[in-house]
């Protein structure tokens, strides 16, 4: 749950007139996130978005680069704002507690959507070899980089302990990220998920 390194497409190309892009990634990520990004037919996601076919070739090219546009206006939305409080954050720890505060309280949002699109598009994805998968298991690993980055800024600051690996905590942590996230769209409460996160973060080694 990172910003995507993904570069959209171009959408304006060969749009018609009066095609809302926002609109349509906004009902594609519905679509996507029911069914799943291989199970999401083309005839579906032109029924939801309202076009046909040839219209939604001429702007996003591809199923692949539509889902691509979706999980960028999706990361943008929901998770530039957490990633934002967390980098800005000094304190180490109270950065990662923050973090993931914020972060049950995006998964658990009242609607149908629970958990992360991202992740739950990543678990269900049969082909890993593809520009999809690419563009999901960056993300994933932007936010490993995130992490390491301020657990680094912690052992220069004195404030985590000295020696720590901290490419295999920052894994760790982004693990918890994604157990969370599977864990709420099984429907976990959010209070069991705070308990966990919780748990999960004693992991971080402050220093004496």
């Amino acid at each position: 749950m990172s910003t995507s390194n993904a570069k959209p497409r171009d959408a304006a190309r060969g749009r018609r007139r009066g095609f809302d892009e926002k609109q349509a990634l906004e009902a594609a990520m519905d679509m996507f996130w029911e069914h799943g990004y291989e199970a999401t037919s083309i005839s579906q996601l032109c029924t939801g978005i309202g076009i046909n076919p040839p219209s939604l070739y001429a702007a996003f090219g591809s199923k692949a680069q539509l889902f691509i546009n979706v999980v960028d206006q999706y990361e943008r939305t929901f998770w530039d704002p957490v990633w934002d409080t967390f980098d800005q954050e000094p304190r180490v720890v109270e950065a990662f507690k923050r973090f993931f505060e914020d972060f049950v309280d995006v998964i658990t949002a009242p609607g149908p959507h629970l958990g992360c699109l991202v992740v739950h598009s990543a678990v269900s994805l049969e082909d890993r070899d593809s520009d999809v998968a690419r563009a999901l298991a960056a993300i994933g690993d932007d936010g490993v980089r995130r992490f390491q980055g301020k657990l680094d800024l912690g052992i220069r600051s004195g404030q985590i302990l000295a020696g720590t690996d901290t490419l295999a905590l920052a894994h760790a942590i982004n693990m918890l990220s994604e157990g969370l996230a599977l864990r709420a769209h099984d429907g976990v409460p959010s209070e069991m998920l705070r308990r966990q996160m919780a748990a999960g973060l004693r992991m971080i080694p402050e220093a004496k």
